[in-house]
């Protein structure tokens, strides 16, 4: 990252949870002539920014279509990025004038939102999903557009679950200090503010060998809380500051710190399905044999490895149940309509409900296309 850019990769991180849209429309990188890529990404600032950088040195078209100023898989899942809107910034940019060819790479994480059938229906361009990550990107041009399977999976490394801490810590530590700064003392305050940003910090650090689903997330957040809480206590007891009130507020801090990241931290990052939408009641991807026909659009678009080829039955199979993180994609892709959500009341959802709506903020399908 150059230094011009920090403050606005501070802003959008820290205001991660809130849109910030950049400007749409078709963008030059580097010198791109009629042979060029052309890229589709959302018009979320920090998205943008990072295709850029990860683009440095090369040339391509930027095709930046209207996601209301939010990353592209929250959109695609929330239904502000859709094939609709792809179709109008191919037409309204006018790219088909300055490239001689009519290949579009879509983000693969669109794939629940967008039907690259109906692109190529309405334009007579051809989408192609590339890479889940955007650093796999060079390797996916360099190797003529084709995708590596290991390049298909979602990463979540370090760098990525510290930044996202920091998008929870800055609102949970504003009002941790105000609070405890205003009814306890300024320094029991900042030291409430320290114990929610290494709870929180360690937390996602420690994403890979902790449960934050099933019977093993009450463990690892009332283990947190009790970390929290014992070094709120040491560092109050070194600055002289220990008293009744002061412990008071670093357990209610430790506890409801938790608690708030109990209720959909899974929903923030890219491993682990959202749980608020599936309280007494989960669900999880169904496939019908019978209606595989083996095109694989499915195994294409999923970012957790769910689904596999069996190719001496040529069919898929769902090989990775427990890493499904429900986002749909698998099934808006499905040609043949073989994959459904099943809840566990028995309730079904069929391929055409799941592509006709969308997520809203609390995960349930209310939002209608």
């Amino acid at each position: 990252m150059k230094a011009r850019d920090f403050a606005g990769w501070l802003r959008d991180t820290v205001l991660r949870l809130l849109p910030h849209a950049a400007p749409r429309g078709l963008e030059r990188i580097g010198r791109p002539g009629p042979t060029a890529p052309v890229l589709v990404t959302g018009n979320f600032t920090v998205t943008v920014r990072r295709v850029k950088q990860t683009l440095a040195g090369r040339d391509a078209w930027l095709l930046v279509a209207n996601s209301n100023g939010i990353n592209v898989w929250c959109a695609a899942g929330g239904g502000h990025l859709t094939h609709h809107d792809v179709i109008a910034a191919i037409r309204a940019s006018r790219i088909g004038q300055l490239v001689g060819h009519r290949t579009l790479v879509l983000p693969q994480l669109s794939a629940s939102g967008i039907e690259r059938h109906k692109i190529t229906e309405a334009t007579g361009w051809t989408a192609t999903w590339g890479p889940a990550r955007l650093e796999d990107l060079p390797e996916f041009l360099d190797r003529g557009q084709r995708v590596k399977k290991a390049h298909r999976f979602m990463r979540f490394p370090l760098w990525e679950r510290l930044e996202m801490a920091l998008v929870w810590t800055v609102p949970m530590t504003v009002m941790t200090v105000l609070a405890v700064g205003f009814f306890v003392g300024w320094r029991a305050g900042l030291v409430a503010a320290a114990v929610t940003v290494s709870m929180v910090s360690a937390l996602f650090a420690a994403l890979p060998w902790v449960s934050v689903t099933g019977r093993g997330r009450l463990m690892t957040y009332g283990g947190t809380a009790v970390l929290g809480f014992a070094t709120g206590m040491g560092t109050l007891a070194v600055l002289g500051e220990l008293s009744e009130a002061s412990l008071l507020a670093i357990a209610i801090v430790s506890v409801g710190g938790m608690s708030v990241l109990s209720v959909d931290l899974t929903g923030t990052t890219p491993w682990y399905p959202g749980g608020i939408n599936s309280l007494g009641n989960e669900f999880e991807v169904e496939l019908a044999d019978n209606r595989c026909s083996g095109s694989a659009e499915c195994v294409q678009v999923c970012p957790r490895d769910v689904l596999r080829m069996n190719g001496k039955l040529r069919r898929v199979e769902i090989a990775g149940r427990n890493t499904c993180i429900r986002c749909g994609a698998c099934v808006v892709q499905c040609p043949g309509d073989a994959l459904r959500f099943r809840f566990s009341d028995g309730r079904v959802v069929e391929p055409a409900t799941v592509r006709s709506t969308r997520l809203n903020l609390l995960g349930r399908r209310t939002v209608t296309l």
